[in-house]
């Protein structure tokens, strides 16, 4: 067996070996959803305006197609996960405590600072029971998050970096009709190790 096909398979070996993802030089990366902690107590439960005609909102279902991160050199790469998305999540459901998990991506082995959030549908139910579809703009809502200090992605372990949503502040409503602006905070802080 010449020494190409010799590398040739085990490049396969590496690639089989990792159901089907070759992650010698890459690492996981979770994202976890909080209601951040800057979020007042009233607006845990629900979300007001105040505006009367709008009524408050109880669930907002929304529904999040791609994620980003970014190298410290300003390069954006792909970090939306290869199974399990898009993923639906009620985001006045998210507590302080008890964070949601979006499902994990494979990442290059690098420092990241940025984290970009790519929201395609919100559908919002009123405290009166009353269901709204938000209408996005084109190609849907995004978030960029600033991460403070960086993290940094590595075969050794995997990576979950922790959003806080900002449910008092992604919501706006006048004369009936509601505005989604999605606001995420991170907190500092990356949790290394089983997720």
């Amino acid at each position: 067996m010449t020494l190409q096909r010799m590398l040739a398979l085990g490049s396969l070996m590496a690639i089989a070996a990792c159901g089907g993802q070759a992650t010698t030089d890459k690492g996981q990366l979770s994202l976890a959803l909080t209601s951040s902690s800057a979020t007042p107590v009233a607006a845990l439960t629900t979300a007001a305006s105040s505006d009367n005609s709008c009524g408050s909102i109880q669930a907002a279902n929304a529904t999040f197609s791609a994620i980003e991160a970014r190298t410290l050199d300003g390069l954006l790469i792909d970090a939306t996960p290869e199974g399990g998305f898009p993923v639906t999540v009620d985001l006045m459901s998210l507590g302080k405590v008890n964070p949601t998990a979006l499902p994990s991506a494979w990442l290059p082995a690098g420092t990241y600072d940025q984290i970009v959030v790519v929201i395609r549908k919100v559908e919002v139910t009123l405290t009166s029971g009353w269901k709204v579809a938000v209408s996005p703009p084109g190609g849907g809502w995004t978030a960029v998050i600033d991460i403070a200090p960086p993290f940094t992605i590595s075969a050794a372990s995997p990576k979950t970096v922790t959003l806080g949503f900002r449910k008092d502040l992604s919501f706006l409503c006048h004369l009936g009709e509601w505005k989604f602006n999605p606001k995420f905070e991170h907190d500092g802080k990356h949790d290394d190790g089983p997720h």
